[in-house]
């Protein structure tokens, strides 16, 4: 029999998946272990290349997302060792971590679940290490915000045991699901995970069903781990806020009874509400703050404008222009303005002055073109347009200018594609750094090359991180152990970004704190960029509702000889619309053999335009991997121009 089975469920996070891994094979101890991988349909669960870099790697694959509790319990039933660990595939273990754990175990069989230290990306401690049972008092103290008030609290803070010591082992009600040790015969006595749970609330039930057989729970400190969070889900997402109550009111039904189950299930609905409102209102108010600000800015604009072209060079003499173009025009003005910004992905993380000033340039032209083709009555003077684009980008530009530098940020977070860096790790690497953040589109703009010391490197660090004003530090995994890299992350992580180089992979990732989405360096598509994305889908419907117009599809049908056609047409333009297909673009099968990023199959296959004279397996590849790279519209149209041809 082995000592241990170590079961990891992977959904769509291969880059953290492979580095997980890699933590656990440069462990030091002397038990022996497997790992079981059991992927949940991932696009792409990056399964060949690691099992090309770790062979002994037991890969299930199952047809679809079955949820953690499920999927875990599918690798529960091949496990052959004496204990199984749970773990999560965004974490990284300290090298004597396996060691330790199952040591503390055989020294201590009364004890079911033993749980572990953990810290975020940012190297802060994770509270939810430690957490008693979420009883209706203990609920109440989290929802109402005393627990947060009170964070050490033997009272208020029972939620994550704020009054526990972090640093020493403890015996509690709940351990976290990303890391559980467990006896294997315990685990099958109690028949593993609930499986009425999806996502979340299974480690709370399976740990208080551990309690149940008289066992113990244990918060183990004498060892600690990274779990980054965030990069399987949005915690911050209203999705979130739903399926966690949910889970709780499940709980809630099957642990508890009578006045305590009403109880419970009365907070979890009333913190649903609350959390849910806040959530919802919080959403609404990011993402319709600078439209709407943009909007009123930019009608004011156009109004002034209106009112000094009429005095000054319209109606010198008297009179004004009529309320039909104060209101509508104007407004139709405005709002093809914001769906241009939009498209433009000024709203979206990453714009700069360059998106602000072509969409608005843009827009503007296609509304001057369009005037051409309104009454004669409706052809107000053009000026108006045109010094009201003017004025408009001129103050769009200059107020972001202005918040930016009050709040103390870069100019439309400029730094996210301009990181200052210091890269701590081998020579003969450096160059792959290089050659990773060209194909990630990434210009530093600054970057320190650091080989890894033998004495003070997290004092030179500090110092370095402090002088150059360093928002990332990369470092290469080959070049220091996982042990190292913990501690370099808990020293560090308040000061700057830490995100890790994996040599064999060829990519970089981090994650900033435990409520962030997780980041990757890699090869960058531009057929996955939200810009692109965002456009395609326009012109999509655009040309999809042309399409529906049965008179002009069915002249167009004619056009191209292809009237027998013309009823796939009408039903391809349906699936468009629904987002079931896309116009044009690679099959998910071809897409899925080159690990390229997923698209709906499309209606017209680039592959069509490879000559057939030529080889296909050995041109294809490269072929769609270049369309992937560089997706443009114009580009997709000429292509579905050509291909209609066919």
């Amino acid at each position: 029999m082995l000592d241990l089975s170590i079961v990891i469920v992977n959904y769509n996070v291969k880059e953290f998946l492979t580095q997980c891994i890699d933590s656990i094979y440069k462990s030091k101890t002397s038990y022996s272990f497997e790992v079981i991988v059991v992927d949940n349909n991932s696009a792409d669960s990056g399964e060949k290349s690691i099992r090309e870099q770790f062979p002994s790697v037991h890969w299930i694959n199952n047809p679809e997302n079955i949820g953690f509790g499920k999927a875990n319990n599918i690798g529960f039933e091949t496990a052959k060792g004496q204990y199984t660990l749970i773990l999560n595939p965004d974490t990284v273990l300290q090298s004597d971590t396996i060691e330790k754990c199952i040591n503390f175990l055989g020294d201590h069989p009364e004890v079911g679940g033993l749980g572990i230290q953990g810290i975020d990306g940012s190297g802060r401690f994770l509270p939810e290490s430690k957490r008693a049972l979420p009883t209706p008092l203990v609920a109440l103290w989290k929802i109402t915000g005393l627990s947060s008030l009170f964070p050490k609290s033997r009272l208020f803070a029972r939620y994550h045991l704020g009054h526990l010591d972090k640093n020493e082992n403890h015996e509690v009600d709940i351990l976290v699901g990303c890391f559980m040790m467990v006896p294997t015969e315990l685990l099958r006595q109690v028949q593993g995970f609930d499986t009425r749970y999806f996502m979340y609330g299974e480690d709370i039930d399976l740990s208080y069903e551990l309690q149940k057989t008289g066992k113990k729970n244990i918060y183990f400190s004498e060892s600690r781990i990274i779990h980054y969070k965030g990069e399987s889900t949005k915690r911050g997402s209203l999705n979130y806020v739903r399926m966690f109550y949910k889970a709780m009111i499940l709980f809630a039904q099957k642990q508890f009874s009578g006045s305590a189950a009403w109880a419970y299930k009365l907070l979890i609905y009333l913190g649903i509400y609350i959390r849910g409102s806040l959530a919802v209102m919080s959403r609404i108010a990011k993402s319709a703050f600078a439209p709407v600000l943009d909007g009123a800015l930019l009608f004011t604009v156009l109004n002034q404008s209106k009112t000094y072209w009429e005095l000054n060079h319209r109606f010198i003499s008297g009179g004004s222009y009529p309320d039909f173009y104060t209101f509508q025009i104007q407004s139709s003005y405005v709002f093809i303005w914001i769906l241009g910004l939009w498209m433009g992905g000024v709203y979206f993380k990453g714009a700069q002055p360059k998106h602000l000033i072509r969409s608005m340039f843009f827009t503007t032209l296609m509304i001057g073109f369009a005037y051409g083709l309104l009454p004669e009555e409706l052809r107000f003077s053009r000026a108006l347009l045109v010094l009201g684009a003017l004025i408009g980008t001129t103050i769009l530009l200059t107020y972001r200018a202005l918040i930016a530098q009050l709040s103390g940020q870069r100019f439309f977070q400029e730094e996210q594609q301009q990181p200052r860096l210091i890269f701590y790790g081998k020579d003969a690497n450096f160059e792959l750094l290089q050659t990773i953040l060209k194909e990630s589109k990434v210009r530093p703009a600054f970057s320190w090359k650091q080989n890894p010391l033998e004495e003070n490197d997290i004092e030179t660090l500090r110092a370095l991180i402090q002088l150059h004003r360093i928002n990332e530090l990369i470092i290469d995994n080959d070049a220091i152990s996982y042990d190292k890299f913990i501690e370099l992350t808990v020293q560090l992580g308040s000061l700057t970004s830490i995100k890790s180089l994996l040599p064999h992979q060829g990519f970089i990732i981090g994650s900033d704190s435990s409520l962030s989405q997780g980041s990757t360096y890699k090869k960058q598509y531009f057929i996955s960029d939200p810009n692109y994305l965002r456009q395609r889908r326009i012109y999509e419907i655009v040309l999809t509702f042309f399409i529906l117009n049965v008179p002009v599809s069915l002249l167009t049908a004619l056009i191209f000889g292809r009237l027998n056609g013309w009823k796939a047409w009408i039903q391809n333009a349906g699936n468009i619309l629904i987002g079931k297909r896309s116009l044009i673009g690679y099959t998910s099968a071809l897409g899925e053999k080159f690990s390229l990023p997923e698209i709906p199959e499309p209606i017209f296959d680039i592959c069509r335009e490879l000559p057939k004279e030529l080889d296909f397996p050995q041109n294809a590849k490269a072929f769609i991997e270049d369309y992937a790279k560089e997706a443009q519209i114009h580009t997709d149209l000429l292509r579905i121009w050509q291909l209609s041809k066919y």
